[in-house]
């Protein structure tokens, strides 16, 4: 897929998402489905490639399976501030954003951080994208997170849940 499609992938990954955030459902298919079914006539049509559809079916699988360990995460660089009063556009394209920096290995992470904020633009408000970017950069700054450490974090949610 060249820049382009790529873009319009992870656009559609943050609308999915945003669906997901206020109807979740048991299956990606099923999303994806239910949203090209309910398209509002008095938007202008886009049409997806396949390609691009898959892409953001990839970006939205794991950003919601591993959505416990990216909000962590975001917690850990938020400065007195708490993650429920993000607003949820940003939230989701930080979510978006972290998924593809450590789960799709052939985008380089600055190139996931300099999309998301560029879409952060798009979809959310003008101080939005400097946020985004103190955010991501944080993260790509830190050197103790790695794909390793979010499959540990997975396991002790687990070993938590286990002990109650």
């Amino acid at each position: 897929m060249d820049k382009k499609q790529k873009r319009a992938a992870r656009c559609l990954s943050v609308q999915l998402l945003y669906s997901f955030e206020l109807i979740p459902t048991y299956s990606i298919n099923k999303l994806v489905e239910n949203f090209f079914k309910r398209k509002d006539n008095d938007l202008d049509e886009i049409t997806y490639k396949k390609k691009e559809i898959d892409y953001a079916k990839k970006l939205v699988k794991h950003a919601v399976s591993n959505t416990e360990s990216i909000d962590h995460l975001i917690e850990e660089k938020l400065s007195n501030w708490d993650i429920s009063r993000l607003a949820i556009i940003d939230k989701i394209i930080l979510r978006m954003s972290i998924a593809e920096m450590f789960f799709i290995e052939d985008v380089p992470k600055k190139v996931s951080m300099a999309e998301g904020i560029e879409i952060s633009k798009e979809f959310s408000t003008k101080d939005s994208s400097s946020f985004i970017n103190g955010i991501l950069d944080a993260i790509y700054n830190s050197k103790n997170i790695t794909l390793e450490s979010f499959e540990k974090r997975k396991k002790i949610k687990v070993l938590e849940k286990d002990k109650k």
